[in-house]
């Protein structure tokens, strides 16, 4: 089954290619993403136990889940669900049009589409959380939390670049190193994600990125978060005021995995 869906995937990523090399290197940063987060969500299935039919549509979910990235950005030039599509809404689209998931069942086809459509939302949609489908349940947590490691990741990549950054990465966020919108700082010690519609600067999609501790479904995940090195990189980023500083030691004091 992985197989084949992966084989699917690689010819409908290179359907298409773009000759522009800067718009060729946006799409094969989204096919590596694919790629990664597909291995996050195997991990992530193993250590939960899952049985091998779950371990597979969790490793499907999280290969498939951006499939729309490259219609979008075939189609817009853009990242931006606001000023473009919804990508999981594509990506479910692109699906069921060019028969990507055709080797599964319908139960099993429905419960990847459900991971992707539920993988880019705010929150897991309340019937989801009370419709009592454990199954399309465990496999959205696994593929948010596997999607979030690895965009942690592609932007720290591209924090490392220097010289301006990439408008098309950074949501054509300016780069303002001492600016920074302090509700992002409440929301996250209120427990909650940070809003997009609040940032203002870079630095604010740091401390999106930061929030997303609050959205952590697995302790795998959380710990995996620390371990790499992410926290501290992404603080790394911010400006470095007492504000700050006193921040990240609350930060850290209150989701740091602690070791015994």
């Amino acid at each position: 089954m992985i197989a084949a869906v992966l084989d699917w995937f690689e010819d409908f990523v290179r359907d298409g290619d773009m000759d522009d090399p800067v718009d060729a290197a946006r799409l094969e940063l989204k096919r590596q993403h694919c790629l990664l987060v597909m291995a996050e969500a195997r991990e992530q299935a193993r250590e939960l136990g899952l049985s091998p039919r779950l371990t597979d549509l969790a490793t499907v979910a999280g290969l498939t889940h951006d499939t729309g990235r490259f219609p979008q950005y075939r189609r817009w030039r853009t990242f931006r669900d606001a000023a473009s599509a919804n990508h999981a809404v594509l990506g479910t689209t692109a699906l069921a049009r060019h028969g990507g998931l055709a080797g599964l069942g319908d139960r099993d086809r429905f419960l990847v589409r459900l991971a992707i459509m539920a993988h880019n939302r705010r929150n897991l949609p309340k019937g989801l959380l009370a419709g009592g489908d454990a199954e399309a349940l465990v496999l959205a947590r696994i593929v948010r939390d596997a999607d979030k490691l690895d965009i942690v990741r592609v932007m720290l990549e591209h924090f490392r670049i220097p010289g301006e950054k990439d408008g098309v990465v950074f949501l054509d966020l300016p780069d303002v190193p001492d600016r920074y919108n302090p509700a992002m700082l409440a929301r996250i010690e209120a427990g909650r994600i940070g809003n997009y519609e609040a940032m203002e600067t870079v630095n604010d999609f740091t401390l999106l990125l930061l929030s997303w501790v609050n959205d952590m479904n697995h302790a795998r995940t959380r710990r995996l978060f620390f371990r790499r090195g992410h926290v501290r990189e992404l603080f790394d980023q911010l400006p470095d005021t007492p504000e700050m500083r006193a921040f990240a030691e609350r930060y850290h004091d209150r989701f740091a995995p602690r070791t015994t």
